[in-house]
């Protein structure tokens, strides 16, 4: 353990700094409510599906366990709501070009930069799991992340990790505070101002298919709408 601190954005943080863990999402399956857990590195870092994420030092990684108030169906598509509140974030450093790969990618430009790992470990907590590459280089353990991978410090002056893992914590509280207050339907209408214009998207689904068509936005569960070639509309789940 390295240092044990209160975050100043918001007091009932606790916020633990180590220097290696598995995981910091692990790490937080034993902490209560508003704590968090930043690492230097991950050895067995996850994303969606036990997929491995490189997770080096130069990187954030960071966790928090926030409470789960009412039934868990009143928090499905958190992600989302997640995904504004750092887009947000993002955007006041100065990413002009940042954007959500929905339901769970952060993006600078058409490279990823970050990822969303949200779990519920017990009955009443949440674990919100973020990994974003800052000053380190993923694709030098990795070489195929080389065409797919970017950091934030190549698209701004990038914060010293722990100013970053303040805001963060700051958006997470935020994203739990607007979550109660709009739930699920205000988090749908703000992502479909943000895709006001027709876009082409391809959607790579499991057995490797794809699907097709033209983003009409978000339905009210939060699954993406496409409008079909043939002009049927489908929803494709998260």
């Amino acid at each position: 353990l390295n240092r044990r601190m209160a975050v100043n954005e918001d007091p009932g943080w606790k916020l633990l700094e180590l220097e290696e863990v598995e995981s910091t999402n692990d790490v937080c399956r034993g902490l209560a409510a508003w704590s968090a857990v930043r690492a230097d590195r991950q050895t067995r870092g996850r994303g969606r599906f036990g997929r491995r994420c490189v997770c080096g030092d130069g990187g954030l990684w960071i966790s928090a366990v926030l409470p789960l108030e009412g039934p868990a169906s009143e928090w499905a598509g958190f992600s989302l709501r997640v995904g504004l509140e750092l887009l947000a974030l993002l955007e006041s450093l100065g990413v002009a070009n940042a954007r959500m790969r929905w339901p769970n990618d952060l993006m600078c430009g058409d490279r990823k930069a970050g990822g969303l790992l949200i779990e519920q470990a017990a009955s009443g907590v949440l674990i919100v799991g973020l990994g974003m590459n800052i000053r380190n280089e993923p694709w030098l353990e990795d070489p195929e992340l080389r065409e797919t991978a970017t950091r934030l410090a190549d698209w701004t002056d990038a914060p010293q990790l722990t100013d970053l893992s303040r805001g963060v914590l700051a958006a997470f509280a935020a994203a739990h505070r607007k979550m109660r207050a709009g739930g699920l339907a205000a988090t749908v209408e703000e992502w479909n101002a943000r895709w006001r214009e027709p876009l082409a998207v391809e959607i790579f689904l499991s057995g490797g298919r794809r699907v097709g068509g033209l983003l009409r936005g978000l339905c009210r569960d939060g699954n993406l709408e496409l409008l079909g070639g043939d002009g049927s509309v489908f929803a494709v789940d998260h």
